[in-house]
């Protein structure tokens, strides 16, 4: 399962918002556009989301922008995911057990309804606050070290590796 497009980027819009909106009241979506490398039409599509939700404010004028609706500490990842993408589960059949004969007796189901239980949890434990805070990556990593996902560079380096037909030497 994948996080949409507008998951992603609705994320990482609110987190640049968050940031920059420690420095300022009213952020101009061509701002968060200059760091992303979003752009700025497609920012106004996610922001008129986000705003539906209640997760941002939007001021017009000449010195208008958005600010967050609430503290960055009360807004949630999933909030935030489920405002640009929708609900998040991870097959229909979870939230819709009546489309499927056999979800009743589903092995399958099952497990995609503990992947989704988790996922929204995961969401929910997070919000932007964290996200923004200066620590806070390396406090995931030296949290989950058996994440490898979280190291990025062991990564491209295992992958470079794999090309290169070089092999781990374990000690």
């Amino acid at each position: 399962m994948k996080f949409s497009t507008r998951a992603r980027y609705g994320l990482r819009m609110m987190v640049e918002l968050a940031r920059l909106q420690k420095k300022e009241r009213l952020v101009q979506l061509r701002r968060i556009a200059k760091i992303t490398g979003l752009s700025n039409n497609y920012l106004g599509q996610l922001a008129i989301s986000l705003r539906d939700d209640g997760l941002l404010i939007g001021v017009s004028g000449q010195k208008g922008g958005y600010q967050l609706a609430r503290p960055a500490e009360e807004i949630t990842l999933r909030e935030i995911i489920k405002a640009v993408q929708g609900p998040i589960f991870a097959t229909d059949c979870v939230v819709n057990p009546d489309m499927c004969l056999n979800a009743e007796f589903c092995e399958a189901r099952s497990i995609w309804a503990l992947v989704t239980y988790k996922m929204q949890n995961i969401l929910q434990e997070y919000t932007l606050a964290d996200l923004i805070e200066k620590n806070w990556m390396q406090e995931i990593r030296d949290n989950n070290p058996d994440v490898s996902y979280l190291f990025i560079n062991e990564m491209i380096s295992d992958k470079d590796d794999t090309v290169t037909g070089n092999t781990k030497k374990t000690k």
